[in-house]
């Protein structure tokens, strides 16, 4: 397997945080110039960037966003569904589950995993974006226009 392979890997979405998410990406296609270009890219980075962080910058992280509101949803419900992310991106994720576990007990889920990644990267995308994020799209198109840079 090279690191371009993609899987298909599952994750179970809460609403509110795949709202988030799609929010997040929509605002950084317009203030991070390095943000990916498609969802999948971005949920990639948001992932890959979460795995490089230390098993104790990953706890702290997920206590200040445990109460976070994209968590609750009282209308709708989860849901499973499938991005092709590569192989890299999933043996990094992989790895810092079991480092979660080795140094700090903690055991998570890919898709819990997933979760804490998507909240602080659209904690991120907030703060460069300056203000509340945008809403989510109804539906992401494959590649949506980016703000042009000043020339």
């Amino acid at each position: 397997m090279t690191s371009q392979t993609t899987i298909p890997v599952g994750i179970y979405w809460k609403p509110g945080v795949w709202d988030l998410a799609r929010s997040a990406y929509i605002a950084d296609l317009d203030t991070d110039a390095d943000s990916p270009g498609s969802f999948v890219g971005w949920l990639a980075q948001a992932l890959e960037l979460h795995a490089r962080r230390s098993p104790q910058q990953r706890s702290e992280l997920a206590a200040a966003g445990e109460k976070h509101p994209a968590l609750v949803s009282v209308t709708r419900k989860s849901f499973n569904k499938k991005h092709d992310l590569t192989a890299s991106t999933i043996e990094a994720v992989e790895d810092a589950l079991v480092a979660d576990r080795q140094e700090l007990g903690r055991m998570l889920a890919r898709s819990a995993f997933a979760q804490e990644a998507v909240i602080a990267a659209a904690e991120e995308a907030r703060r460069r974006l300056g203000r509340d994020l945008p809403p989510p799209p109804q539906k992401l198109s494959n590649r949506p226009p980016r703000r042009r840079t000043a020339r």
